[in-house]
């Protein structure tokens, strides 16, 4: 009975050591996942295997952006159909990489310097107007916005909203007016009684 109850007890043993080895690489793996290094190509693919728009944005909110922003990566991303929704999640995700210091050497593309060209080149791609308005606001710009540049930009169908953001600068970021604080209205002293007559 003693040798039976000490086979158990060492099988039971091995059981837990091996359902450890197999658990540790598992969590190894899904602690990897939160750092992951997102690409445009790993994004394409999870859009190609029709994983749902919440699990995609949730997966971009967590990983950190490599992503390809320049122009021609946001045409190729259009042209992979991934919804716009998406990519304006990644433009927003790394510029609040870029912003805060934290953006990975694999990012490009948010240093491009925009030109007419390239804005034509993004809506003859079928980039939509809501995406390029966001580029604009992002980018650096070296746009001709003389008369003969904006005749030229008109000619070549560009929306008149986009071509009023390329000419006005960029806006000034809103800055919250302090909250005026109301001190309580001090109340005035008691009126002094008048001496009365014949006091001392």
């Amino acid at each position: 009975m003693r040798i039976a109850r000490s086979i158990r007890a060492v099988s039971m043993c091995r059981l837990a050591a091996a359902a450890v080895l197999v658990l540790v690489p598992a969590y190894r793996a899904g602690a990897q996942g939160d750092t992951e290094l997102l690409s445009n190509a790993t994004v394409v693919q999870m859009v190609a295997g029709k994983l749902s728009k919440d699990l995609i944005v949730g997966k971009i909110n967590a990983a950190r952006p490599g992503f390809d922003l320049s122009s021609d990566g946001i045409i190729s991303l259009v042209g992979f159909k991934v919804d716009q929704s998406i990519i304006k999640l990644m433009l927003q995700v790394a510029d609040n990489a870029r912003r805060s210091g934290s953006a990975p050497q694999a990012l490009i593309g948010l240093d491009e310097v925009l030109t007419n060209e390239i804005v034509v080149r993004m809506l003859t791609g079928k980039v939509p107007k809501q995406l390029v308005l966001a580029k604009i606001q992002m980018s650096k710009s070296a746009f001709d916005v003389t008369s003969s540049g904006l005749v030229s930009l008109t000619t070549s169908k560009v929306p008149e909203d986009v071509i009023k953001a390329m000419v006005l600068p960029p806006a000034a970021p809103l800055v919250k007016a302090p909250i005026p604080v109301k001190t309580p209205a001090k109340t005035p002293p008691p009126p002094k009684k008048p001496p009365e007559f014949g006091a001392r």
